[in-house]
């Protein structure tokens, strides 16, 4: 598989290429994490669609998390699926520089995580 460290690879379809752009705002390797969670699940890491970030979103959030810190894993979670279209109405992806306001509630229980922005 294509090894690129925190390049940025050739031949990726434009709605991999803007979860790319989202996640390089976050993080310093967005390629290896595309490649992780897509290789665990036999997906090509260049052919992203709505459906394959949808199901891949949370390990990419905690690995975010582990790579960075919580902050930032929401802020990029909130800006991907803002990118799906899940994103309050008019919504804007957050930058990551922290300036943007982002009202988040977070609720955990033993078997999971939600996320509301």
């Amino acid at each position: 598989m294509l090894t690129t460290g925190g390049l940025r690879p050739t031949g990726m379809n434009a709605f991999t290429a803007s979860v790319f752009d989202v996640l390089e705002r976050f993080i310093v390797s967005p390629w290896n994490v595309l490649k992780v969670e897509c290789g665990w699940r036999g997906v090509d890491p260049l052919n992203l669609d709505a459906a394959v970030l949808t199901s891949i979103l949370p390990r990419v959030r905690t690995h975010i998390a582990r790579m960075t810190d919580d902050e930032n894993a929401v802020d990029a979670d909130a800006a991907l699926k803002v990118l799906l279209g899940l994103g309050p109405a008019g919504a804007t992806a957050p930058s990551a520089d922290g300036l943007d306001d982002l009202d988040v509630t977070v609720t955990m229980t033993s078997e999971k995580v939600e996320f509301d922005v």
